[in-house]
């Protein structure tokens, strides 16, 4: 009678082998829409996160990705993978294909380098991203309105001149291996009249260089010397020389640490969570209120003060902080997973065992590895089975 129970259980429990279909996390799609500014077609490579269906009710920040044929999967990617290690937020991501990199890319005509095709028409550009783009995709998809600009080698170029053209239309500005050198670092004395204008700017800026030499590497060096001689309250920015990549795969390594860079800085830090619920709230008005964005409380921070609690002994806190987690974040398995844990604690394990139950449920549909959540799951059942004996 005792085998039968068992086997049972492990039937309802789901204990028996079972398969499940891994998926790919995210969506990408195709989509083409006309520009009146640019007089001309362009295609958008737009990446949506993993809980983009499955949490209707979430709003996310956007990237706006230059040169999106050639960067697009491996910067949705890494994103991905830095959200998984929860390193990174998770973004849209608008990948803008090319179609004159030279002419939507440099801020001055130059003859001198028609060779590689037209040029001087960045401040059209501008507008493309401003009047056109930005209020697309802000009425199409589910934007929190936090905006960050990525380029590379000659987009890098453009990110670098729309912060100081247009600073207010993103709050980050990455720029990786940028073509400073453009038209005698033209860009230079841009920037320097434009440093010398800002008393505050709240906006973040990464930079970096592989082994490069020549005008590419003392524009980097020269650029970096101006942005780090300037006194500019609000402004937060990041240069990084790695002589270990080339040109090519500077993106790569720099596009981990600018992201890094940036979630660092906008999520709330230790000393605040150890502060309290109240104090992490007044954190993220405050980041909502100076960069522009509806800026929420995050899932990490509660769950962290979730554990503080529970190591300190006090379970009905716990309990309450992670139970907020699952109904801020239902779509989160990780969120029953820590609720489990203070059940547990608390010894209410049929509860815990519950909870494990969703956690299992929501992995297959939040599309995360699930096998720790099923293995505590068949022993805490195993306990529960072995104590009612």
């Amino acid at each position: 009678m005792y085998q039968l129970f068992i086997i049972i259980a492990l039937v309802v429990y789901g204990m028996l082998p079972s398969t499940s279909l891994a998926k790919v996390r995210g969506e990408a799609t195709t989509i083409n829409i006309y520009s009146d500014i640019l007089k001309e077609k362009r295609e958008l490579i737009v990446y949506l996160p993993n809980s983009y269906h499955i949490s209707e009710s979430s709003q996310y920040p956007v990237m706006y990705l230059l040169d999106g044929q050639r960067n697009v999967f491996h910067t949705s990617g890494t994103l991905d993978l830095l959200v998984q290690s929860k390193m990174a937020d998770e973004m849209i991501v608008i990948g803008i294909t090319n179609t004159k990199p030279s002419l939507n890319f440099t801020p001055t005509h130059s003859e001198n380098y028609a060779k590689v095709g037209e040029s001087g028409g960045a401040d059209n550009f501008i507008r493309f991203l401003e009047k056109e783009l930005r209020p697309w995709v802000d009425k199409k998809y589910r934007t929190n309105k936090f905006n960050v600009l990525s380029g590379h080698s000659l987009s890098g170029l453009f990110t670098i001149y729309t912060l100081h053209k247009n600073p207010d239309l993103f709050q980050a500005y990455f720029a990786f291996s940028p073509s400073l050198w453009w038209d005698n670092q033209v860009i230079l004395d841009i920037a320097a009249s434009f440093y010398e204008q800002k008393g505050r700017l709240n906006k973040f800026l990464y930079v970096n260089m592989g082994s490069e030499g020549g005008q590419m590497l003392s524009g980097f060096e020269r650029y970096k010397s101006l942005v780090e001689s300037t006194s500019i309250n609000g402004f937060m920015s990041k240069f990084e020389l790695d002589t270990s990549e080339n040109h090519n795969t500077i993106a790569l390594v720099g596009n981990i640490e600018a992201l890094k860079y940036l979630y660092n800085n906008l999520n709330v830090p230790a000393d605040i969570i150890d502060k309290g619920e109240m104090a992490i709230d007044d954190f993220y008005k405050t980041q909502s209120s100076t960069y522009k964005y509806n800026a929420t409380v995050d899932y990490t921070s509660m769950k962290t003060l979730g554990y503080k609690a529970l190591a300190n002994n006090d379970i009905n806190t716990a309990i309450r902080l992670f139970e907020q987690n699952t109904h801020r974040f239902p779509y989160k398995a990780e969120a029953f997973d820590s609720l489990a844990d203070a059940y547990e604690a608390n010894g209410q394990l049929k509860k815990a065992l519950e909870a494990l139950e969703f956690a299992i449920v929501k992995s297959t549909k939040e599309n995360v590895e699930n096998s720790v959540f099923i293995t505590r799951r068949d022993s805490l059942l195993k306990r529960i089975i072995s104590a009612s004996k």
